[in-house]
This record gives C-alpha cells, sequence and structure tokens, in this order.
C-alpha cells in the first residue's frame, strides 16, 4: 500500500505505522499535487494549508481520503474565516473522518459530516514514561509542559501561583516548552509577583522530560482546546496526578477525583484549590498517580495503540 500523510509534522508513530502499511509518504503541507498514485491521502487537519491539497492530491491519484481532527479547533473562534471555509469542503469530501476524542466526534456530527471514526492519537512508551521516584520524596513542584502559545492557556495556572503562595511558600512552578507566547508569559509572572516561583525551561530531552515528571508532586494542562493531550498520559505513567481543563480525552477516560481533578470552568482560585489538596497529601498523589497509569498501561501503550490505528485504516481499505 502506499500512502502520503500531510500535515504540520509527521505523526510520532510513523516508523511503526510502515510495519502495517507499507510505503509511507509525508508531506509538510501546501503541496503541488503530483501524477503519483496513492492508495490512501491523510490530510492531519482540514485546513487551506494541509487539507485542500490533501484532497487535491487525493482526486488527482484516485486514492482514499481520511482527515483527522486532532483537537477541537472547530468550535466558533479558533479558526480564521478561510480555514473554516476550507474545513468544510474537505470534511465533507473526505471519505473518512477520524475524530481523536468523542468530544470533537460530536462537533463534526454538528457539522453533519459523515463516516466518522473514533481513534485516540496517544501512543506512551511504558518503558520510558515509568515512575523512578516515590511521592514521599518529591517536593511541592507542579509541572505544566506545552507549547507556549494561546490555546495553551498558561496565564490561568499563573493565576493561580499567588494563591498556592499563601499556603505553600516553596512552591515550584516550571513551565516546559516554547513558543511565542514566553516573552508575554515572562512579563505576566512578573507583574503578578510571581516570577521567583516560576521556571521557565524551554524544550527540553526526553529524559529531562521524564525526569520533570518524576519530580512533579502534581502536573497542570490548562488549555481551551486539545486532542490529548499526550503530556497528562506520559506525566500519569510517571504516577503524577494532574489537575486539568475539560479537554480532550481527559474527561473522557479519567474520572474528576479518582486519577487527578477536572476544572470545569476557567477558575484561578479553584485550580489552585485543586493543586493545594494534591500538594498537602502524598498519599492521595501516590495512589492517583497509580491509577493514572493503570488506564494509560490499559488504553495508551505504545504498540497497542498504534495496532488499533493502523488496523483500522487497513479494514477501510479492505486490508
Amino acid at each position: 500500500m502506499r500512502v502520503l500523510m500531510v500535515g504540520r509534522r509527521p505523526s510520532i508513530a510513523l516508523d511503526d505505522l510502515r510495519r502495517y502499511w507499507g510505503e509511507i509518504e509525508f508531506s509538510p503541507g501546501s503541496i503541488i499535487p503530483k501524477p503519483r498514485r496513492y492508495d490512501l491521502v491523510i490530510a492531519q487537519e482540514p485546513t487551506l494549508r494541509i487539507g485542500v491539497p490533501a484532497l487535491m492530491q487525493a482526486k488527482l491519484s484516485r486514492g482514499i481520503l481520511i482527515c483527522e481532527v486532532h483537537s477541537n479547533y472547530l468550535q466558533a473562534g479558533f479558526l480564521p474565516r478561510r480555514d473554516l471555509v476550507a474545513a468544510k469542503l474537505v470534511l465533507r469530501s473526505a471519505e473518512h473522518v477520524r475524530a481523536v476524542s468523542k468530544q470533537i466526534a460530536g462537533v463534526l456530527k454538528n457539522w453533519n459530516v459523515k463516516n466518522i471514526l473514533t481513534i485516540p492519537s496517544i501512543y506512551i512508551k511504558l518503558n520510558l514514561f515509568r515512575p523512578l521516584s516515590s511521592h514521599q520524596v518529591r517536593g511541592p513542584v507542579v509541572v505544566s509542559v506545552s507549547r507556549l502559545v494561546p490555546q495553551k492557556g498558561i496565564r490561568l495556572l499563573l493565576d493561580s501561583v499567588p494563591y498556592l503562595v499563601k499556603n505553600f511558600p516553596g512552591v515550584e512552578v516550571r513551565i516546559v516548552g516554547e513558543g511565542p507566547e514566553r516573552r508575554s508569559l515572562e512579563l505576566y509572572a512578573e507583574r503578578l509577583g510571581v516570577m521567583g516561583r516560576v521556571r521557565f525551561h524551554g524544550w527540553v530531552t526526553q529524559d529531562e522530560l521524564v525526569k520533570h515528571y518524576n519530580e512533579a508532586a502534581v502536573f497542570v494542562c490548562t488549555s481551551l482546546h486539545e486532542g490529548g493531550p499526550r503530556t497528562i498520559f506520559e506525566a500519569a505513567a510517571c504516577h503524577t496526578p494532574f489537575v486539568s481543563t475539560a479537554v480532550g480525552l481527559v474527561p473522557e477516560v479519567y474520572r474528576h477525583g479518582r486519577e487527578g481533578f477536572i476544572l470545569q470552568r476557567r477558575d484561578a482560585e479553584r485550580l489552585a484549590e485543586y493543586v493545594s489538596i494534591l500538594l498537602s497529601d502524598p498519599a492521595l498523589r501516590e495512589e492517583m498517580g497509580r491509577r493514572g497509569r493503570e488506564v494509560v498501561e490499559r488504553e495508551f501503550e505504545w504498540e497497542g495503540a498504534v495496532r488499533r490505528y493502523a488496523e483500522a485504516y487497513l479494514r477501510l481499505l479492505g486490508g
């Protein structure tokens, strides 16, 4: 089988997918369609840059087009008008549409999109992301990992820090990641008077990332929309409980108060309250962290999750 994958970056599982699908080419979008036969064309998003060129290539090569929606950006206000117009065309033209969560599938149904299949895009290497330290020896460290862009909502985390400092004066908030918002976030932390408690680490190596997860008492996600996010499940695999907004797969696979805490509204004081509960109780963190890893082992272990994804597409193509 010959596959063309069009997206902003290759799938992290690309090499493993080749074992199932055979030849896979990757294009970074904005491509000029070429007269080459592809059995399957995958658009990693339905936008003007990615979805439209993928649709044109699928038509030219007479291949099946599957469009993937990896985050809930189709809601009002998240996409420029030109991309909304492109998305309607691509989603209605694709033979199949993959949603990575039930929440996204529901939005697609409201768009009258047909042939939706729900397949998460979370693949976790459990031999890499694993617990290396007990919560009895972890300090009051709060970690967030993301690109520093508006959709990640990092200001909500910063707004919670003054509340945290009242009860945990030694708290350390680590923000791991890079992006165009970094300087404005640093200035915002300075205005809040919490820069002494907040550390911006930029991008780190995978081994360093595992170390951050294992030094964290709590992982925090403040995103406005997500497909996963993968970082919550990486942290969970390291026995680190979370506090997260109700985005992506989080409310679909985790229960509030069992593996972590889920914010139903963007409230900095409530976020700080949930983080404080976890900071003050190592035994609770240990139990929640253990339960969180069990979910990852069951649902998102790398080999099994990649196999389910690959085989689902093979079935669609009659393979």
